[in-house]
């Protein structure tokens, strides 16, 4: 049974993605506050629901952590791109996809500078999930547009809870789905791992991933 460990580094964890939000101003945009914690819950819960079924390699007790500073990267980029109501230009678009990379260096730094085996350990598994949770089995993603089998168990997963809990929240962008709305979506995209989807619908039905109200206390 897939458990969460309780880790030393949880708390340094979360510190150090409150300490870079600190830094720019785009953390008030509401995608950092807020996205990181139930991102990390949805895939502790889609990871319980998948280990009934199936094993987990032994590090998948690590990876609802890594939700935390999935969008790192974002920290370094304009907030004006996250504020756009309208559709982005070309370059807008292009510039925001390099979050990818930005985050993936922002993790790998953070490893180079950790205090012992086991965080580095983390930072560098938090650096695949930064700077692959774009990536698609279709080939479609980005940045290195990986395929098949070469997109991981953990970035499949990773991908899917971010774009389920981005559609069933608002953004400048675009409003609020309802839970139902936004599985039919992405069930209708082919850049999404079936099993998974399977298993997260499964959640979502069971009350998971469900969206909070203005002003509601975030899941941690």
């Amino acid at each position: 049974m897939f458990e969460v460990i309780r880790w030393q580094a949880v708390a340094p964890v979360r510190a150090t993605l409150a300490a870079l939000a600190r830094q720019t101003a785009w953390h008030e945009e509401g995608q950092l506050v807020g996205h990181p914690q139930r991102t990390e819950a949805l895939m502790r819960a889609v990871l319980r629901a998948w280990a009934r079924e199936r094993p987990l390699p032994p590090d998948a007790a690590w990876w609802p952590l890594t939700m935390l500073v999935h969008d790192v990267g974002k920290l370094r980029l304009p907030a004006e791109l996250f504020r756009k109501p309208g559709p982005l230009t070309a370059a807008e678009r292009a510039l925001i996809e390099t979050h990818t990379t930005l985050g993936a260096e922002e993790c790998a730094r953070l490893a180079e500078e950790a205090e012992d085996a086991e965080a580095a350990a983390f930072w560098r598994l938090a650096e695949q999930v930064a700077g692959g949770h774009h990536e698609r089995p279709d080939g479609q993603g980005y940045p290195q547009g990986l395929a098949g089998g070469a997109v991981p168990l953990l970035l499949r997963v990773a991908r899917a809870v971010d774009v389920f809990d981005a559609l069933t929240h608002h953004r400048a962008y675009h409003a609020a789905r309802s839970p139902a709305e936004a599985l039919a979506v992405m069930e209708t995209e082919a850049g999404f791992d079936t099993t998974v989807l399977a298993v997260l619908r499964r959640v979502v039905a069971a009350g998971a991933g469900r969206p909070r109200r203005t002003g509601q206390q975030e899941e941690a």
